[in-house]
């Protein structure tokens, strides 16, 4: 706790003009701020601030009694040179997919703003086991999927990020990778399922996949430029965690037009300016991080991150 408070008495004498509530401060018209970098952070009652000229985050801890739940929304909303994207622990492309750190330490690396865990595709490719339909920095990594709705989890459903901050989900053996290159996606994650497109839920895959509780991670747009994403903990006294149909319900309700299953159970994290802000159940002790990962999706750049201690 002391930690916390250090920090965020640091950020916020760096940001500048917080405000006593730890309210956003006066924003323009487009609903940014004007005035540098606004950071706040209340871990006792589950709330985390950022703004910036073109990004703004909120992150709300949730609880629920019974059955007892703990879960984490994030609401984010960027400009379209600040859109989420795929950041590696290693930029070298013969060690991206091999080379990993925990998720926290990538954001720090990277002065990432939000950050939550990924496809875990390294493991896929690791393993030399079905890896889905990859592409990182508009290069194709793997070409061989699943057929649709095939029984396997994941199902390798895929997430397509572009440049401008739009998202697109489609199913695993919907698009080649060529094609997602022609269409000029920047990064295609393959997980899966997907749980929301065309503002309808993926029913089908919702009673088929994912049914066991278990911490869970997705990410979703309601138009672009404005995004949401969810971390459910779960495997600890405080948290059972869910099925996925429990964060696709809510992502609907938030508004969400498309949403994407991503890894979870020990994989499943969230990251506020370089501090994971969740509890990681089925590990040991209450700090334990995220296991380790290639890469995080993330948004934004902040030289107030907490830093890299090497």
């Amino acid at each position: 706790m002391k930690r916390w408070l250090a920090l965020l008495l640091c950020l916020l004498l760096l940001a500048g003009t917080a405000t006593a509530e730890g309210e956003f401060p006066e924003l323009n018209d487009a609903g940014f701020y004007d005035g540098g970098e606004y950071v706040y952070t209340d871990e006792e009652n589950g709330v985390w601030r950022y703004c910036s000229d073109t990004l703004k985050v909120e992150i709300i801890r949730h609880t629920q009694d019974s059955p007892k739940q703990i879960w984490y929304e994030a609401e984010v909303w960027s400009t379209e040179d600040n859109a989420f994207a795929m950041i590696p622990w290693n930029e070298n492309p013969d060690k991206r997919m091999s080379d990993l750190n925990y998720p926290y330490k990538i954001a720090r690396a990277n002065q990432t703003v939000l950050a939550i865990n990924s496809d875990f595709a390294h493991l896929r490719i690791s393993q030399k086991s079905r890896q889905g339909i990859l592409l990182r920095d508009g290069e194709i990594l793997s070409e061989k999927t699943f057929g649709h709705n095939k029984g396997t989890f994941p199902n390798l459903d895929n997430l397509a990020l572009y440049a401008d901050g739009n998202m697109e989900v489609y199913y695993s053996d919907e698009k080649t990778a060529q094609e997602y290159q022609e269409m000029g996606a920047v990064d295609v994650l393959a997980f899966g399922p997907v749980l929301i497109r065309d503002g309808q839920l993926n029913t089908e895959a919702l009673e088929k996949y994912g049914t066991s509780h278990a911490p869970r991670t997705a990410i979703g747009m309601v138009e672009k430029g404005h995004y949401f994403a969810m971390m459910l903990e779960g495997r600890h006294d405080g948290s059972n965690g869910a099925g996925i149909s429990f964060l696709a319900e809510k992502m609907l309700d938030r508004g969400c037009q498309l949403a994407f299953n991503l890894d979870g159970g020990q994989s499943s994290t969230i990251v506020f300016m370089g501090e994971q802000i969740c509890k990681i159940g089925g590990t040991t002790g209450v700090n334990a991080s995220a296991r380790k990962a290639a890469e995080i999706l993330g948004i934004g750049v902040s030289g107030l991150v907490t830093p890299l201690e090497e």
